[in-house]
């Protein structure tokens, strides 16, 4: 019988002996196309598509098309970017040596795909682009996860009032908020945007980063609350659907504070609000990107709803926790992070069987991520009292980070008992 829920938590992360992280690299392993690894990680490898990557990596074959022809004006309305050192990860778990690089120009010339040739190409001209193609390469600089060579390119910034140049500004500064000694630098641009910016959907945008980045990174809700009176004051927003779409991000920013206050109805107020404008956009999306832009914003949103169960479980049912689990996987199964809070849901109506097996194929994805779903699934196993399954799960977080703590501990403690 699984161990009761409300006695037994599973801890989200372990303990860090290096605050780095050490991702050991793993030799021996094949080239792509026979890279196992590199059929879910591919475009952030060489910006090839896979069918078996997650969505947020898929949105590099549009943007690249995009950059090749910036003529068409489309565009970026994707949420979601990657974590700086995440490509660096999938290269020395996927035991790819040859495509490591600093920067995208060192990447030697007969693995650079046509996509890679042309952002190549396109920051060796940065200086000499129009705000437009320079917000496509910031965009791809950071799904890339080369954030700081996109901070550095883009040297200082702030908003003019030109449309199309606070866009740029505010890819800068989304750039600035996944490098922690920029955030700072990230939060004020976001406040220019917010309270200056003539184009309201992208001031009530900025508004949502504020939050998020104050509450998640900083842990400043004075600061979060002052983001949401800057959208509160936001008028004027055209009738379309990225209307929709961009207060739904701002109410799921708004439970995310309301959760951080502990203000649990009011936080489940504002969730069903952000799915509301949701539902609203929906009917009005046509087209491939514009479709992935919508599917996006269910995901998170998905993920918001779990992660509120597993923080503040209200009245949802198990029955509805799992259907929530069963949509966000269905939406982008190939997602390490999408694979954790499945597990996470489990793990909170105390289903710790199903949690573990959900861990375990995070943790077959390789990186950080990876090396958590590990440690996630250690924890469930010790629940489940199978200590054989725990050994495993832990020995294969340290093969992903070697700096795991509790996971080492458990194992020399293993390997005492058997002395």
């Amino acid at each position: 019988m699984a161990s009761d829920p409300r006695t037994t938590r599973v801890r989200p992360r372990y303990a860090r002996s290096d605050p780095r992280g050490l991702f050991p690299h793993v030799t021996g392993l094949p080239e792509p196309p026979y890279n196992r690894l590199a059929h879910f990680w591919r475009p952030i490898i060489d910006m090839t598509d896979s069918d078996v990557a997650p969505s947020r990596l898929r949105m590099i074959r549009p943007v690249a098309a995009w950059l090749a022809e910036p003529e068409s004006g489309e565009q970026l309305w994707f949420a979601r970017i990657n974590v700086t050192g995440l490509r660096r990860q999938v290269i020395r778990h996927a035991g790819l040596d040859a495509y490591d690089c600093r920067v995208p120009k060192d990447l030697a010339e007969p693995l650079r795909t046509p996509a890679w040739e042309t952002l190549v190409r396109a920051i060796d001209r940065f200086d000499r682009l129009d705000p437009y193609v320079r917000t496509l390469v910031l965009f791809q600089l950071a799904q890339l996860s080369f954030c700081e060579l996109g901070t550095r390119l883009a040297g200082e910034v702030r908003p003019d009032g030109d449309p199309v140049r606070d866009r740029y500004v505010y890819q800068v500064a989304r750039l600035h908020a996944r490098l922690p000694g920029s955030r700072p630098v990230a939060l004020r641009l976001f406040e220019q945007l917010a309270t200056s910016s003539k184009d309201p959907l992208l001031a009530l945008l900025s508004c949502f980063q504020g939050i998020s980045h104050a509450i998640r990174k900083e842990n400043d809700l004075d600061l979060a609350r002052r983001f949401e009176r800057h959208g509160q004051a936001v008028r004027d927003l055209p009738d379309d659907w990225h209307t929709y779409l961009v207060l739904s991000r701002f109410h799921r920013a708004l439970a995310l504070l309301r959760l951080n206050e502990r203000r649990f109805g009011e936080m489940r107020a504002e969730v069903r609000a952000a799915l509301d404008f949701h539902e609203r956009l929906r009917p009005e999306v046509s087209g491939e990107v514009d479709t992935m832009v919508a599917d996006e914003n269910r995901r998170i949103l998905l993920e918001s709803q779990i992660n509120a169960a597993v923080r503040a479980r209200g009245d949802e049912s198990a029955a509805q926790v799992r259907a929530l689990c069963a949509e966000i996987i269905a939406l982008d199964p190939y997602c390490v992070l999408v694979r954790l809070a499945v597990g996470d849901g489990h793990a909170a109506i105390g289903e710790y069987a199903e949690a573990a097996r959900w861990y375990e194929r995070a943790g077959e994805l390789g990186t950080g991520a990876g090396a958590i779903g590990w440690f996630r699934a250690g924890q469930c196993h010790e629940f489940l009292g199978d200590r054989g399954a725990a050994i495993n799960a832990y020995g294969r977080c340290l093969e992903l980070d070697a700096s795991a703590v509790e996971p080492r501990a458990y194992l020399t403690a293993a390997r005492t008992a058997e002395g």
